[in-house]
């Protein structure tokens, strides 16, 4: 039945136009009864199919939870991102994918409609909802030193930043170096983990939280002030499997630039995108702690600094309050 259940799916996902039992299980070779079943149950699962004698099915609308078959279709024609492991509840996306981190020698990414222990930079706790944001890992494999990932994070929320805006028309800045603000609220945060040994690299484990379809009242009082999600910017709902497909492209694009290009051919365009510039913040990085503007960002991504006093910092990952 899974496998039948995997192809009918598919081909209903893939066809916009009414398909008869008959036509399907010609096409995929089953009986029409098994056609049937698999229709049955994937409306006990949320899927809404509508049904017209003498036309067929068509399925009208997906479950707001993620569907395993349906998020490896949309990611079935990427080069690099193209398995995904799906799960309906988890602690944490990044701990599941550490521990699939070693069953595969390709890219993957792990998927849940909820995570319960989800957590950002710092062990900050992270909210996340039942099917209303997008908390995913991303594993990647490159071949590269560990000096090079001081860059990585800069080219991904890049990444994220051009999907809001240029997608969904919603204007919104970098936090340096991976948090993205509408506004003075923060939208999304990622952290980024690596498994290295003396000869670079082995693989990067991203996690990356973004809010897409909360309402103000769903985040708690702490965060109402201080968080916000797509839905309430734009206005209407996301479609998750949509901002999925688009923003698995940018981040196979960035990615690549990452790997094949020094982040001076990007730079000022992600200055241009930064929110941090003309500002006094107070930037902590381990016990050092400084109030300053931001001046520049290094070709290694790191930040330089002006304390009030005059002096130079420069901080690799820092904490900056806005």
């Amino acid at each position: 039945m899974s496998k039948y259940k995997h192809e009918i799916v598919n081909y209903l996902y893939r066809n916009d136009e009414y398909l008869s039992g008959q036509h399907i299980a010609e096409t995929l070779n089953c009986s029409r009864v098994t056609v049937k079943k698999v229709i049955d149950q994937l409306r006990n699962e949320g899927f809404e199919i509508e049904s017209i004698s003498n036309k067929g099915y068509k399925i009208a609308k997906i479950p707001t939870t993620w569907q395993e078959d349906i998020v490896n279709i949309e990611l079935k024609d990427n080069l690099l991102l193209n398995r995904a492991i799906v799960q309906t509840q988890v602690d944490s996306t990044q701990l599941l994918a550490k521990a699939h981190v070693n069953d595969t020698d390709n890219h993957f990414i792990v998927l849940s409609d909820e995570q319960t222990k989800g957590r950002g930079r710092f062990n900050r706790e992270w909210s996340s909802l039942k099917s209303k944001g997008l908390w995913m890992s991303v594993v990647l494999r490159p071949d590269i030193s560990i000096q090079k990932m001081s860059t990585f994070n800069l080219f991904i929320s890049l990444a994220i930043q051009e999907v809001i805006e240029q997608h969904y028309d919603i204007q919104c800045k970098i936090k340096w170096p991976n948090d993205i603000y509408i506004g003075n609220k923060k939208v999304c945060g990622f952290l980024t983990e690596m498994i290295a040994d003396t000869d670079g690299v082995n693989a990067i484990i991203c996690g990356i939280g973004i809010n897409l379809n909360q309402t103000q009242a769903e985040f708690d009082k702490v965060n109402q002030s201080r968080a916000t999600s797509l839905n309430i910017e734009n206005g209407k709902p996301i479609e998750p499997y949509q901002f999925l497909s688009v923003l698995i492209k940018a981040i196979e694009q960035r990615y690549n630039q990452f790997l094949n290009l020094p982040f001076s051919e990007i730079k000022e365009l992600y200055k241009s995108k930064s929110m941090i510039w003309n500002k006094t913040l107070t930037y902590t990085e381990g016990n050092k702690q400084i109030v300053g503007r931001a001046i520049d960002i290094q070709d290694n991504g790191f930040l330089t600094v002006i304390s009030e006093d005059g002096d130079l910092h420069q901080f690799m990952s820092a904490d900056i309050e806005i």
